[in-house]
């Protein structure tokens, strides 16, 4: 079975509750990616496509 994919969209800034505008995961989510299972990383892309972005911080924070 391969590995699934970063959902990662090279949009990389964070909104005021550090969620990423591009890929909708968490900075821990991000930081942790390629330490968890495919059916972890599933459970990742399902919260991800739940979750709206709040205001974008006053930092412009980048990941990249």
């Amino acid at each position: 079975m391969e590995d699934i994919q970063s959902p990662c969209i090279s949009i990389c800034r964070q909104d005021s509750n550090g969620v990423c505008f591009g890929c909708r995961r968490t900075t821990e989510e991000i930081g942790n990616w390629s330490l968890y299972t495919n059916q972890e990383k599933e459970e990742v892309i399902k919260k991800a496509a739940d979750r709206r972005n709040a205001p974008d911080t006053a930092t412009g924070t980048f990941f990249r």
